[in-house]
C-alpha cells in the first residue's frame, strides 16, 4: 500500500499507486464538477450554432436550395461565422462550412454562398 493524497479533498489515504480518491463520494463529486463545467462551455456553443442555422434557414425559406448574400448582412442578422460544425474541401479547393443541414461558402471578402442540403 502507498501513501497517496486525494484529487479532490486532498486528504492523506492508503492504496494501489494508480487510485486517485479517498472515497467514491469524492471521486463522484470531482467527475460531476468536471462534467458540469464541460455542459456549460458547449451549451453555450450549441446555442451560437442553433442561432446560426435558424439565421440561414430564415433567410432561405422553406423552398429555396441555393442562394448568394452579402457577408455583412449575415454579420447583421447575428450569424457568427466562426462556428460551425464541419468544413468540406472540393476537389477544387473551394472550402465549404457546415452548419447542420446548411453549407456557407465565401466567394469573395463580401458574398457568401449558402446551400441547403
Amino acid at each position: 500500500m502507498h501513501k497517496l493524497n486525494c484529487q479532490f479533498c486532498g486528504k492523506s489515504f492508503a492504496g494501489r499507486t494508480d487510485k486517485k480518491f479517498c472515497s467514491q463520494g469524492c471521486k463522484n463529486i470531482f467527475n460531476y464538477n468536471r462534467r458540469s463545467k464541460t455542459k456549460s462551455a458547449t451549451k453555450a456553443i450549441d446555442a451560437i450554432l442553433h442561432k446560426n442555422r435558424e439565421i440561414l434557414e430564415v433567410i432561405m425559406g422553406p423552398k429555396r436550395k441555393r442562394m448568394e448574400i452579402a457577408k455583412t448582412e449575415l454579420t447583421q442578422m447575428g450569424f457568427q461565422s466562426e462556428y460551425m460544425t464541419g468544413i468540406y474541401t472540393n476537389s477544387k479547393d473551394k472550402m465549404y462550412r457546415y452548419i447542420y443541414d446548411f453549407a456557407w461558402m465565401e466567394f469573395t471578402g463580401e458574398k457568401i454562398m449558402i446551400i441547403k442540403k
